[in-house]
């Protein structure tokens, strides 16, 4: 299809937030902490502290989407409300770069914390007033198209504006990979926030008093098989949020250098555009809820992975099993998200679309909640291992591939 010009631009701020999400939250920002955490915080402190990061800004930024959301969409705000968030991003991003002028290195981790928060809480406030906008730049016939556009050109961004910083990793033996890491996200995200603040227009939806949250909760209470199904999103997709977000950290822990780390990230994301498309394709074979399943299951045995590295004496082979989980995760990561989508839009009514992804988003951006602030603290103070919380997530894995068993979904 022939996109049109609100398309474009809409499409364009997915690569932008993609390369915060990528060279900021799960690269720089914990390896940064890491580094500078040294003498301050323990290993397991700092492991335990982005988790903790993490988790209240989602919930926080959960929080300020549920309440002020109906509002904002009402009186045509959304995308001023983009543009406030995408502001803070920004200026939170290129705040970390203030720390090279900060001499009291026992207030460094904990500056690192704030700005973080402060970061994470506005690309997920703007990405969920973003996604909010695709009811207005398409049709109904169209949004399935301009959505899968934008997660594949999500990739893209994070891929390219991530190769964009690796020669920084060889220059005066990575001094510069920080800084100029932070500035790099820093203008992707603003610069590729300019189509959609110059071209995307809004109309009310739906009148604000018209929008209540209760009103959407007692319905999906009421549908036992949307209940189930997000309810098993709930616990799995917490998992991946989790594992995704302690893989920078555990890498730093096996002593693995940056350029290292980098690389292995970097492989994820050339690794997950094609397996993202074969999950799609055998979802067409086998169906997408069966997928799913695989999908999980591949996630317990990327639990089981860290299980033994965790205790395996060996140095290198502790390396290369890491190695293997993150390959493991690089062809799952994709596909479990699309896919949980995509099963989801087939079990809701059309005409409470909007209002019920709206609480799917919430469910799937805002709920790294299990691992960092249950599993991971439990590790830490029962074995002094934070990785070991990413042995703990079998438990939510488990619970919620049995509960998405449960889940009738109309196959073609």
């Amino acid at each position: 299809m022939a996109f049109s010009k609100a398309q474009k631009s809409w499409l364009a701020y997915d690569p932008a937030l993609s390369a915060y999400a990528m060279i900021v939250r799960t690269v720089a920002a914990p390896l940064f902490l890491a580094t500078y955490a040294q003498g301050v915080l323990s290993e397991a402190q700092s492991t335990e502290y982005w988790g903790y990061t993490c988790s209240i800004a989602g919930l926080a930024a959960g929080a300020i989407s549920v309440f002020s959301g109906p509002k904002i969409d009402a009186g045509n705000k959304k995308v001023l409300t983009v543009a406030l968030f995408t502001l803070t991003g920004v200026l939170s991003t290129l705040a970390y770069t203030a720390i090279f002028c900060i001499k009291n290195s026992l207030l460094i981790p904990y500056i690192i914390i704030g700005i973080s928060f402060s970061g994470i809480i506005s690309f997920m406030g703007a990405n969920s007033f973003y996604d909010s906008l695709l009811l207005n730049i398409t049709t109904r016939k169209e949004r399935d198209t301009v959505s899968s556009w934008g997660f594949a050109l999500g990739y893209a961004g994070a891929l390219i504006s991530f190769l964009c910083c690796l020669p920084l990793m060889s220059i005066a033996g990575g001094k510069y990979f920080f800084p100029g890491a932070f500035i790099i996200a820093a203008l992707w995200w603003g610069l590729g926030s300019l189509p959609l603040l110059k071209n995307v227009r809004e109309k009310t939806v739906v009148a604000a008093d018209r929008i209540k949250l209760t009103d959407t909760l007692r319905f999906i209470c009421k549908e036992k098989n949307i209940l189930l199904f997000l309810l098993a999103y709930f616990l799995y997709i917490d998992g991946v949020g989790t594992i995704m977000m302690q893989a920078a950290l555990i890498a730093k822990g096996l002593q693995l250098s940056n350029s290292k780390i980098m690389l292995t990230i970097l492989a994820l994301q050339i690794i997950g555009m094609p397996f993202t498309l074969l999950f799609g394709f055998l979802a067409k074979i086998f169906s997408a809820k069966k997928m799913i399943l695989t999908a999980i299951s591949i996630y317990i045995v990327i639990a089981m992975l860290v299980t033994i590295m965790s205790f395996c004496p060996a140095a290198e082979i502790r390396v290369w099993l890491f190695y293997a989980a993150a390959g493991a995760i690089g062809m799952v990561q994709g596909g479990i998200q699309s896919l949980s989508r995509s099963v989801f839009s087939m079990i809701i009514p059309a005409g409470r679309a909007a209002e019920l992804f709206a609480v799917y988003n919430i469910f799937g951006r805002f709920t790294t909640i299990i691992g960092p602030l249950v599993m991971i603290p439990f590790a830490v103070h029962l074995w002094g291992k934070a990785e070991l919380g990413i042995s703990l997530m079998i438990l939510p894995f488990a619970c919620g591939a049995f509960l998405l068993t449960k889940v009738k979904v109309p196959e073609n």
